[in-house]
C-alpha cells in the first residue's frame, strides 16, 4: 500500500510539472511580452534595414518612407535577448542595438525607433515620449548594399 500510495503522488506531481511546462510554453509562444518597430522617417527616400538576434534573423526590408517594419518577442529567461538591427539610407548607416535590457526601461514593452535624416531615435515612452537619438556611425559615402 505504501508503494502504491508513493507511486500515485509521483505520478501526480510529475503529471502537474508537465502541464506547467506546456502550459508556460504555449503562453510564451502565443504572447509575446516585447514588441520592436522600425519606421522610415525619412521623407522621400527609401530606407534598408537588416534586424536581427543571437537566435533570430528577421531579413532584410526596404521601408518608403513612413513604412514600418514590426517584430514581437519574448525576452530569454536571463534577460540577455539583445536585436541589432543595420541601418541604410542616404544619410549615413550603421549597426545599433535596438532592444536590450537598457533599452526596455527606457521604452518598457514597446520600442519605436524613427530613423530620422540624422540618425536613429528612440521614442522613449518612460520619459513621456522624448527622444534618444544617435548620430549616423557611417557618412554617406561609407554606404554598401546588403549582402543577400
Amino acid at each position: 500500500m505504501k508503494t502504491l500510495t508513493q507511486n500515485l503522488v509521483l505520478t501526480i506531481a510529475l503529471l502537474l510539472t508537465m502541464a506547467m511546462l506546456i502550459t508556460s510554453e504555449a503562453n510564451g509562444r502565443l504572447r509575446a511580452d516585447e514588441t520592436a518597430v522600425i519606421k522610415n522617417d525619412i521623407s522621400g527616400e527609401n530606407i534598408t534595414i537588416h534586424c536581427y538576434s543571437s537566435e533570430d534573423d528577421l531579413g532584410i526590408h526596404t521601408l518608403p518612407y513612413a513604412a514600418n517594419f514590426t517584430w514581437y518577442f519574448n525576452v530569454n529567461v536571463g534577460g540577455s535577448t539583445k536585436f541589432y538591427c543595420d541601418l541604410a539610407t542616404g544619410h549615413g548607416s550603421g549597426n545599433y542595438g535596438v532592444f536590450d535590457r537598457r533599452l526596455e526601461t527606457q521604452c518598457h514593452d514597446y520600442c519605436l525607433w524613427l530613423i530620422q535624416a540624422y540618425g536613429p531615435c528612440l521614442v522613449q515612452t518612460a520619459y513621456a515620449g522624448q527622444l534618444y537619438c544617435q548620430p549616423w556611425k557611417k557618412p554617406p559615402h561609407h554606404i554598401k548594399a546588403f549582402a543577400s
